[in-house]
């Protein structure tokens, strides 16, 4: 087990989406403000999730996940997808600073990119991100996540009443 917290900037800093995520109610995790110094949590335009830009003037506001095993780590960097990579940082705590682990995407910040809000995420995209994630999460184990990815890609909200493998096959 690899004790090594990770520091959520997105919708993993929902309880919801977590536990959506890990399939279950993991005890034991915990979740504490944190922030990185150097970055902003930022989006594009037309898009919900957010990626951290680096920004020497900023400090990118977010969460630090503790108590992950191994599996659950497994099970999201299969959510998050081949375009993160899982990177080491360094963070601010209520504790002070903490070592921990980041999903960094590696893109190039677009001068359109916009500060993204958790609370309106939560307001406006959460709950079509669960039922979405709920789906995707069912392919955890049956392929690899650049397979599934093609379902998340092409999925949008009103195809919600077909599974998604009924639409591949379809």
């Amino acid at each position: 087990m690899n004790n090594i917290p990770l520091f959520c900037f997105g919708s993993l800093m929902d309880w919801d989406v977590i536990n959506c995520v890990l399939g279950e109610k993991i005890e034991g995790l915990s979740m504490v403000d944190a922030e990185f110094p150097g970055y902003r949590v930022a989006t594009l335009p037309h898009e919900s999730y957010p990626v951290l830009v680096s920004d020497e003037k900023a400090m990118a506001n977010g969460k630090l996940l503790s108590g992950l095993e191994q599996a659950h780590l497994d099970r999201i960097i299969f959510f998050e997808g081949e375009e993160y990579q899982i990177r080491p940082c360094t963070v601010r705590s209520p504790s002070g600073d903490v070592e921990a682990r980041f999903f960094d995407e590696a893109i190039m910040p677009a001068p359109e990119m916009t500060d993204w809000c958790f609370t309106q995420w939560q307001q406006q995209h959460k709950s079509f991100l669960l039922r979405q994630s709920e789906v995707y999460m069912s392919y955890y184990g049956k392929m690899s996540a650049a397979e599934a990815d093609y379902y998340w890609q092409t999925y949008s909200e009103v195809d919600f009443d077909q599974p998604l493998i009924a639409a591949a096959n379809g």
